[in-house]
């Protein structure tokens, strides 16, 4: 009898629980790899849990076909609430995987040495595509940064911690 793909599935996603499992009790070296950092696309940044803090939102400005360049907004604000949602919400769902990829940039451009180039992250060029998916038709350059920003607060341009470079649309 051959197993299924839900029973493949759930066999793989409990031996990676048993790997996260191990590498928590064993003390020492730091396991890291490029299979690691996709496996964690799986999983939400829980860091959210640890207490209250800054927190890092996406800002975007474009230069529009005027040649202005309009202010800077939050790219992915708050979605609205429908009772509906409650059942089936596709759109709230990718909004939190959005904002997911932005909880991680903040937190690999927190771990970057010192003399890293934010650029070579992957969160970093996986936030530029997703800049660029979402932009409005008349965008013809536009720029994003990465905020911390304190609950509560309005944020504003001294609170950026990554401004990426003016970038063709």
């Amino acid at each position: 009898m051959t197993p299924s793909a839900s029973d493949i599935s759930l066999l793989l996603i409990a031996a990676y629980f048993i790997f996260l499992l191990a590498s928590l009790l064993r003390r020492g070296k730091v396991i890291s790899g490029p299979w690691l950092f996709l496996l964690r696309s799986f999983f939400p940044n829980w860091r959210f849990y640890h207490g209250l803090g800054h927190q890092p939102r996406l800002f975007v400005r474009i230069l529009d076909s005027t040649g202005q360049w309009q202010s800077w907004e939050m790219f992915m604000p708050r979605a609205p609430f429908h009772l509906g949602d409650l059942f089936h919400n596709p759109r709230n769902n990718l909004a939190l995987a959005n904002q997911n990829l932005v909880d991680h940039l903040s937190a690999d451009v927190q771990s970057l040495p010192d003399d890293g180039d934010v650029r070579d992250l992957v969160t970093y060029q996986l936030v530029e595509r997703l800049v660029r998916s979402m932009l409005r038709a008349e965008a013809i350059q536009y720029q994003f940064q990465l905020r911390l920003v304190p609950p509560r607060s309005e944020p504003d341009e001294s609170m950026a911690v990554v401004t990426s470079p003016v970038q063709n649309a």
